[in-house]
């Protein structure tokens, strides 16, 4: 059974005051699992050579695994809060990390975009452009490691003239090492 499916029959055999909290229960587990994970992805990403050309697909990879070990937590965030309105930011662990995130304030969406190393930009799965695209920082995973969403240029349909916008197009995860700085 999937999580989806079990959260689903969770909230329609329970009233909402014992679904929310069984919820959060499968929500913690999975925070669990998700700091375990992220604590072996960064020691493996710190032991790599990180400016070693023949290294880029097995940061990649890294990469590619932090997501997926996210995704779990990911849907359960997203049912709590779009299907039982639930406010999961006080629920979400807290870590170290010398860069702000992006957080929704009272007047609207404060951005961390940051400039990442070269080196970085070019173990982004192969999809990355290292002029142009920016990387936006979305919430820390772990101790100075973050979720972050890679954002192209592109040309907007509504503007006049070819005017250039910025729109999602990946999410990855980022490791304080691979900052340059903020913008």
């Amino acid at each position: 059974m999937g999580i989806e499916q079990s959260i689903e029959e969770i909230a329609a055999y329970y009233p909402e005051d014992v679904a929310v909290p069984l919820i959060l229960a499968r929500l913690d587990n999975e925070y669990t699992a998700l700091e375990n994970a992220m604590k072996d992805i960064r020691e493996r990403y710190l032991k790599l050579d990180v400016d070693d050309p023949a290294m880029q697909n097995d940061i990649a990879d890294l990469r590619l695994k932090a997501v997926d070990a996210y995704k779990p937590a990911y849907r359960i965030e997203s049912f709590l809060t779009e299907k039982m309105g639930v406010d999961i930011s006080k629920f979400m662990p807290e870590y170290e990390g010398d860069h702000n995130i992006s957080a929704v304030k009272e007047k609207g969406w404060e951005l961390s975009f940051v400039t990442l190393k070269e080196n970085a930009m070019r173990t982004l799965g192969g999809h990355c452009n290292i002029i142009g695209d920016m990387v936006l920082l979305e919430r820390k995973l772990y101790h100075h490691t973050y979720l972050a969403a890679v954002m192209k240029p592109t040309i907007c349909d509504t503007a006049e003239k070819g005017e250039t916008c910025i729109e999602y197009d990946s999410e990855t995860i980022v490791f304080e090492e691979d900052i340059v700085d903020q913008l």
